[in-house]
């Protein structure tokens, strides 16, 4: 089976590159074989990316004070669905699942007269993104901080969130504590739930916590981490928050595992591991067409974007810059062969590494990756956030004024 294979072949880089290798000499001894254009990222010819570097230079900048920011909105106040399934479809882009609603009403149980705030005094939390679609907060805002309407693609997205990741509950700790729904297609529901620290001093920034395949296995989870580190008056209302979360969950049928058997089947499915820790998984046919592995070990790509951006010298700069290119160059071999995989992959560790310094690169490998995989929703949302990726202690409450 491809998949077993292919997970295998990239933790086994020798092999790869000699593949890749004879791929290579296969293409360059018959022209007609050879994609029409090679795109090198790095290069001169290509002024468009060298632009986008520029302007990631000034990322904070750019986000709150240019009028870049502003690009892809229009002047006229938007328009708002009255109904709320779809007024988050339009403005999110994608659908929640049933539990989503189903913690609405509960978290209402909580607090009648500000849902929003049912786990506030609990466990510092608060419910957020599509949540303020219920909440009916969207409406309020007519210009926010940044000095126009919200752009809800950006709304509690934080620094290293794929966008297979919406945030729906946030703490308003120093480490930036999120939860949200994580996807692999735009047009499926969530196959499970994950948390994200961008602020934490204790743990890899990048790094998605899977906790549950529904909103209340999440909170669950979380609330009975917190029991541990708390007493007297603030663990019982924590132990009676757990208690309604189980009953409730009872009521609906639904898990409180932390590992369902839903994550583990999807797990089944994962073609190779991301450096944020959830993996990717695309879809590969019976002609083991759809994914091949990026030639080069998770350990060895991290060592390679160190030296790309912290090397001592501009040759080792330049050494590690030609290494990466050389991987794009073979992605697009990959791209014309229907393996739209390998440049999802690698725009993603890329994406997690988190340093401006590769944001031209990623702004070709992963629109184009999203694209080519007929998920559009997604390439609509890691575009939007290139262009205002605001840093870890940066505010991203789009509905902020």
């Amino acid at each position: 089976m491809k998949q077993q294979s292919t997970i295998q072949d990239f933790f086994s880089s020798s092999d790869n590159d000699q593949k890749k290798a004879r791929k290579l000499d296969s293409e360059e001894s018959s022209e007609d074989q050879r994609p029409t254009k090679i795109i090198k990222i790095d290069s001169q010819e290509t002024s468009q990316y060298e632009d986008q570097s520029v302007q990631d230079t000034n990322l904070q900048e750019g986000c709150e004070n240019s009028s870049k920011d502003n690009e892809g909105h229009s002047d006229e106040a938007p328009v708002y669905s009255d109904d709320v399934k779809e007024c988050i479809k339009e403005t999110f882009l994608l659908e929640m699942p049933e539990d989503f609603y189903q913690f609405w009403d509960f978290c209402k149980q909580c607090n009648k007269l500000n849902p929003r705030y049912g786990l506030k005094k609990t466990l510092n939390l608060c419910l957020t993104g599509p949540f303020d679609i219920l909440s009916g907060r969207h409406k309020k805002v007519t210009k926010n901080k940044f000095g126009r309407y919200p752009n809800f693609l950006l709304h509690q997205r934080f620094y290293y969130d794929p966008p297979e990741f919406q945030t729906i509950l946030v703490s308003d700790g120093d480490d930036k504590f999120h939860i949200g729904y994580f996807r692999d297609d735009p047009t499926e529901m969530p196959v499970f739930m994950a948390s994200n620290s961008p602020g934490s001093t204790s743990s890899s920034k990048e790094k998605l916590v899977q906790c549950g395949d529904n909103v209340f296995a999440a909170v669950h989870i979380y609330a009975t981490h917190l029991l541990k580190t708390h007493k007297g008056e603030k663990k019982k209302l924590i132990e009676q928050l757990v208690n309604s979360l189980e009953k409730e969950a009872k009521k609906l049928n639904l898990s409180l595992l932390p590992v369902t058997k839903t994550m583990k089947e999807r797990q089944k499915k994962v073609n190779c591991p991301t450096f944020h820790g959830a993996g990717m998984v695309v879809p590969v046919d019976d002609n083991e067409v759809g994914y091949r592995p990026v030639p080069e070990t998770q350990k060895d790509l991290k060592a390679m974007l160190k030296q790309m951006v912290d090397g001592e010298t501009e040759a080792k700069r330049e050494q590690a810059s030609e290494a990466l290119q050389e991987i794009i160059t073979f992605i697009q071999f990959a791209n014309d062969e229907c393996d739209y995989g390998e440049g999802l992959e690698l725009g993603l560790c890329l994406f997690s590494y988190g340093h401006k310094e590769l944001h031209s690169q990623i702004s070709f490998l992963l629109p184009l990756a999203y694209q080519l995989l007929n998920r559009s929703q997604f390439q609509e949302i890691i575009e939007a956030h290139l262009k205002c990726r605001r840093g870890v202690t940066e505010s991203v409450d789009e509905l902020q004024v």
